[in-house]
C-alpha cells in the first residue's frame, strides 16, 4: 500500500491550480503614480508590458507592494513609460528574480529604480 495520501478533489477551482493566463493578465488593486512613490521602498511583484492608455501605447503596468508579505488587497499599481524601468523589469523577468525590492527615484521627468 502507498504512503502517500492523494488530496481528494474538494470541487473548488483553487484545488486545480489553474496558473494565470499569461496572454489576459490584470492587476486587480489599486492604481498609484510614480510621482507618489518618489524616493519610496517598494517590492516589485509583476509587470505587464505594452499596455495603451490615453497618454499613449507600449505603457508598463507595474504591481507592487510596500511589505513583501503583504495580502493581495494591499497591492498597488503603477504605470510607466520609463525606459530605464522597463529594461530593469526585463532583466529581472529574464532571471526569473520576482519579487525585488526597489526605490523609485526621479531626476526631472526621469524615472527609475535603485
Amino acid at each position: 500500500m502507498d504512503n502517500k495520501q492523494e488530496i481528494e478533489d474538494d470541487g473548488s477551482l483553487e484545488f486545480l491550480h489553474i496558473p494565470q493566463d499569461e496572454n489576459n493578465k490584470h492587476f486587480n488593486c489599486r492604481e498609484t503614480t510614480q510621482q507618489q512613490l518618489i524616493n519610496r521602498e517598494f517590492w516589485v511583484f509583476d509587470y505587464i508590458e505594452n499596455v495603451k492608455t490615453k497618454f499613449g501605447a507600449e505603457r508598463f503596468l507595474v504591481k507592487i507592494k510596500f511589505n513583501r508579505y503583504d495580502k493581495e488587497e494591499d497591492a498597488r499599481k503603477f504605470f510607466t513609460n520609463s525606459q530605464e524601468i522597463k529594461y530593469v523589469l526585463k532583466e529581472i523577468r529574464k532571471r526569473d528574480k520576482f519579487p525585488r525590492k526597489v526605490t523609485m527615484k526621479a531626476s526631472g521627468t526621469r524615472y527609475y529604480f535603485i
